[in-house]
């Protein structure tokens, strides 16, 4: 048998760091976040197809996720099952790439194994085994951006609830954003261990980036793109005052260069440290910011709002 499941990596907006324990059980997060359409593409291959070719994976990326999950779905490893996996994107970088493998992966499994495919349960299945299985310490942000797609203002709590924004709010606010990548390497999990242990400055930092991330669900109803674009740039300040890694002198010099030149506001994406940013301009000034940015030699990288979240099918 050969399954093909593919799911979007995510642009976090706002109320990233607000998902990660042990905040959300103490006080609940909330999130904005933009499902892309740089995705993680999965072949599974299994019984007498195994054979057609060997296992394979995108530069940086950690195998040791694709072994837990095949462990959990009682798979045999890769001597019994073979992937062949790729990424549209670079992994590391920001856009919650080992969250898209995850899901596309569970789903694949899932789809192999003739069960019904929950978008719920393939994000808290992925996100479970991210983390309980082999310690590696995050939110569930990037996990159910890949599984259901789309703009979303998800919230954490007993329970996670998946907002969608309607699409014409999604495609009016992807006219404002200009999405660029500055290089580097960063491990997340590294750090958001900042997150582990709160203190009352910390607390407080993060209770503001969640009601950023409702405002910002707000004004993306009410057509506010302004609104949306300020909010961004604040929770990417607050952020970076709640954990001095998130940021370093080249991406506040790449950031303070980018509003000098017409961007309203922006932010690095995912946890910080290097790999993508992402600009707030309007649409009149984009085609300036981006020729300054190509003068520092960061260049604009393409992309779409990806509506259709994970997909599985046999070949």
């Amino acid at each position: 048998m050969k399954i093909l499941s593919t799911a979007p990596s995510r642009i976090s907006l706002i109320g990233g760091g607000s998902d990660v324990e042990p905040y959300v059980s103490q006080r609940g997060g909330a999130v904005l976040n933009m499902a892309i359409n740089l995705r993680q593409k999965v072949l599974i291959r299994t019984d007498d197809d195994i054979f057609e070719g060997p296992n394979s994976f995108p530069y940086d990326a950690d195998p040791r996720l694709a072994y837990a999950i095949l462990d959990y779905f009682k798979m045999g490893g890769m001597h019994a099952t073979a992937l062949e996996t790729s990424f549209d994107g670079l992994i590391a970088a920001g856009l919650g790439s080992s969250g898209a493998f995850s899901v596309a992966l569970v789903g694949g499994l899932l789809k192999s194994q003739g069960k019904t495919i929950y978008r719920d349960l393939v994000a808290e299945t992925a996100w479970d085994i991210e983390v309980n299985q082999l310690g590696w310490y995050g939110g569930r942000q990037d996990q159910y951006a890949a599984a259901f797609g789309g703009v979303n203002f998800i919230t954490f709590g007993n329970k996670v609830n998946v907002i969608p924004a309607e699409r014409k709010h999604g495609d009016s606010l992807r006219r404002f954003l200009l999405l660029v990548y500055i290089g580097g390497k960063r491990e997340s999990r590294k750090i958001q261990q900042s997150f582990k242990k709160l203190d009352d400055i910390k607390i407080l930092q993060l209770d503001r980036i969640k009601d950023l991330a409702v405002r910002g669900a707000e004004a993306l109803v009410a057509g506010d793109m302004e609104l949306v674009g300020h909010l961004i740039d604040e929770g990417f300040k607050l952020k970076k005052q709640s954990n001095k890694k998130v940021s370093n002198e080249r991406i506040d010099d790449i950031y303070n260069y980018a509003k000098e030149s017409g961007a309203m506001g922006g932010k690095i994406i995912g946890a910080g440290g290097a790999g993508y940013m992402i600009f707030f301009v309007n649409p009149i000034d984009r085609e300036k910011l981006i020729s300054k940015l190509k003068e520092k030699g960061i260049e604009e990288v393409d992309f779409s709002i990806d509506y259709n979240g994970l997909e599985t099918r046999i070949l």
